[in-house]
């Protein structure tokens, strides 16, 4: 297994609902659609964590601020599940196109982020592409529109900005 792991180029494939991720989408089923020998890994970037599931105000009481923090985290994790189950037809859809263009099915992957500070998110997908191995990522230009709303600027262009020893395709 692990000299077929060597052969397998790893690519990163960043989706979400807008039509320039759609685009990045059908760019890589047309590219390798019907080859051999890559792994597609599918992210979905989960938006940042609402301000009141980040932290609370504490307390002086040792056991409340026990079950305080208890309490803070289930309401994160019931906030990521609700995001990563509302961002399945999107995954859904993008792994759909692939194999229609001729990718199998066992060359994709799913992968979610965990929700991260917008101003990371970038970051977020070159530290996935490294973990996922992935020589290459692929975003959409003016694609996922939470981190527009937040921070000025294009994800895209802030991974251009950071990205080093990695193949960058950024589709319009």
């Amino acid at each position: 297994m692990i000299a077929a792991e060597r052969k397998t180029a790893g690519l990163l494939l960043v989706v979400d609902e807008s039509p320039a991720s759609k685009s990045a989408i059908q760019y890589v089923g047309r590219f390798l659609g019907r080859r051999r020998g890559f792994r597609i890994h599918l992210l979905y970037l989960l938006p940042p964590l609402p301000p009141e599931l980040l932290e609370f105000g504490g307390a002086e009481d040792p056991g409340r601020e026990e079950r305080l923090d208890a309490e803070l985290r289930h309401g994160q994790e019931e906030w990521i599940a609700s995001a990563r189950a509302s961002a399945e037809p999107v995954l859904n859809e993008a792994a759909m196109s692939l194999r229609k263009a001729g990718v199998t099915g066992h060359s994709i992957c799913r992968e979610f982020s965990y929700p991260t500070e917008p101003r990371e998110a970038a970051r977020t997908i070159l530290e996935q592409a490294q973990a996922k191995k992935c020589c290459t990522v692929v975003i959409g230009h003016k694609a996922h529109s939470w981190f527009r709303k937040i921070v000025s600027g294009d994800i895209a262009e802030r991974v251009l900005q950071l990205a080093t020893d990695i193949s960058l395709w950024i589709v319009q």
